[in-house]
């Protein structure tokens, strides 16, 4: 698509280096034989002129085709390259008008009888073609200083469609567009002396060479359009990748797929220049790829969800173009599952801790629901369970993946009391011996269950205490608020002897689940 830009095409220098030959010639002498060469080369330009014309018209359809093509990204440039167009037309117009203006008043005829003749004869018809007087006084006014001729107007024209051409281009300074038209100088006569442009180009000159030159300024603008409008074109596609390789690829939207659930990704052609070198920044991180792509390595160390984000540096024909890039990702521990069936219980009264997961989802996304009790989430993916009677509960884990909630699972768990509980004073538990020091160092009657990993509050509500004095008398003192050793019992204890026998009797325990238990326990004095 692009064009190369240059500061002066062979096709113009061998212009001007032909205007410079036969103006210089003119200087020295007006021949037949230098008017004739005038009236070759004007025919010629002009020709060569109309020809350029058409393969610039080509360049326009090739334009709107790729304007029809895809309208959204020619859309502007487009726009751009028909101004351009307008500009030209108004320029090439006024330049032939002048041509006609000149051989009007030259020939001392209108100037649509001037038109009809330099289109069907060429320079050929001109009849006053040697003629310097008129055309001086038409192109320099009364004076070479006056600026009152049309050459001063000419060129002010010129100087702005330039502006306007570079403008257009987005190339103010005309730093990378070169269109020609320059009118720096300095200009020089034939004696070496500097003159203006205006003076170079038509101070007493002929006829026939005021149209040649016409028709040089001509080729010039239409060089300039066609060198503008491809400098357009070009930068259609100068952000365009270029690439060597395309390969199909397969973004899924997610990795996780559940029975029932819908596969879903996105398949397209993806192309890339294997022989380029991408640059990325990852995590501050500066990653380099050789191959056309970047390749990302990233220890799985935390759990869950895991977002990369970054930033890829692409180069394109206008510089480093950023562009920015977030994926997600799931990381799972390593994990295999046990389930007890026949063991899945929950106690009454206590709580029950849980781990709901769900592989590929986050902790956030799950959510369980229970039936025949609470749950309640304690951190993470821990829960706590509380069951009020024996019986069955149910949960029903759901999880939102990919956007929609969908359910993972359903679990039956039994409800059952928690098992019965033991008493203890010191560290004697249930029934056994205990020394009088023990006994009365102790301050309570205690309940405890064994081998039960919950940690569950028991309380004891009251008791009593049954014995014999040594001379025989029962002993019978209860403590119906408490498990608390009341002063009468331990003014007894320490009058026990060794081998006397002692019940701690009716231990009334309560239990978080709201329900009591009885328990005896029976001691042997050491």
């Amino acid at each position: 698509m692009g064009a190369t830009n240059c500061p002066e095409t062979p096709r113009q220098k061998m212009i001007g280096m032909m205007y410079l030959v036969l103006t210089a010639m003119l200087a020295l002498n007006v021949s037949v034989e230098i008017i004739n060469a005038f009236v070759t080369v004007g025919d010629s330009m002009e020709t060569t002129n109309l020809n350029f014309a058409k393969k610039i018209e080509n360049t326009y359809t090739t334009f709107e085709n790729a304007y029809t093509m895809n309208p959204d990204k020619v859309a502007a440039q487009w726009d751009k390259a028909k101004q351009i167009r307008d500009l030209a037309d108004q320029m090439t117009d006024y330049i032939d008008n002048l041509k006609y203006e000149l051989v009007a008043e030259v020939d001392g005829i209108t100037v649509e009888e001037a038109k009809k003749i330099l289109e069907t004869e060429g320079t050929e018809g001109i009849n006053k073609k040697d003629d310097y007087t008129v055309p001086s006084e038409f192109f320099m006014g009364q004076n070479d200083a006056g600026g009152s001729g049309r050459s001063f107007e000419l060129k002010k024209k010129l100087e702005s469609y330039k502006k306007e051409l570079l403008s257009l281009a987005g190339d103010e300074k005309g730093e990378r567009l070169k269109i020609g038209l320059d009118f720096k100088g300095p200009y020089t006569d034939a004696n070496g002396e500097e003159v203006s442009w205006e003076t170079k180009n038509f101070y007493h000159t002929i006829t026939v060479a005021d149209v040649v030159v016409l028709n040089k300024f001509k080729s010039e603008v239409l060089n300039a359009e066609f060198d503008a409008i491809n400098y357009l074109y070009s930068s259609i596609s100068a952000d365009d990748f270029k690439f060597d390789k395309v390969t199909a690829r397969v973004i899924p939207k997610s990795t996780y797929v559940l029975q029932g659930g819908t596969f879903e990704a996105e398949v397209f052609v993806a192309a890339y220049d294997s022989k380029s070198k991408l640059e990325a920044e990852i995590g501050g991180q500066r990653i380099v790829g050789d191959t056309g792509m970047v390749k990302i390595h990233r220890g799985a160390g935390g759990l869950g969800k895991q977002v990369i984000s970054g930033k890829i540096f692409v180069r394109k024909e206008t510089g480093v173009t950023e562009y920015p890039f977030t994926q997600e990702y799931y990381v799972a521990p390593p994990a295999a599952v046990v389930s007890l069936t026949q063991m899945n219980v929950f106690y009454v009264g206590v709580d029950n801790p849980i781990t709901v997961g769900v592989e590929g989802a986050t902790p956030g996304s799950i959510d369980p629901v229970m039936t025949g009790g609470t749950i309640a989430k304690a951190s993470g993916n821990s829960y706590t369970v509380r069951v009020s009677q024996p019986g069955k509960a149910k949960i029903d884990v759901y999880a939102s993946l990919s956007g929609k909630r969908q359910l993972m699972g359903s679990y039956e768990y039994r409800c059952k009391r928690i098992p019965g509980a033991r008493a203890v004073i010191g560290n004697v538990e249930g029934n056994g011996s205990i020394s009088v020091d023990m006994l009365a160092a102790s301050d309570r009657v205690m309940a405890k269950i064994p081998d039960f990993e919950f940690p569950v509050r028991l309380n004891i509500r009251s008791f009593e205490v049954r014995s014999t004095t040594p001379d025989g008398k029962a002993i019978r003192i209860a403590n119906p608020s408490g498990g608390n050793f009341t002063p009468e019992m331990k003014d007894a204890f320490r009058k026990f002897r060794r081998g006397q026998r002692v019940l701690i009797d009716d231990i009334v325990v309560g239990k978080p689940d709201g329900s009591t238990e009885t328990l005896t326990m029976s001691l042997r004095i050491l």
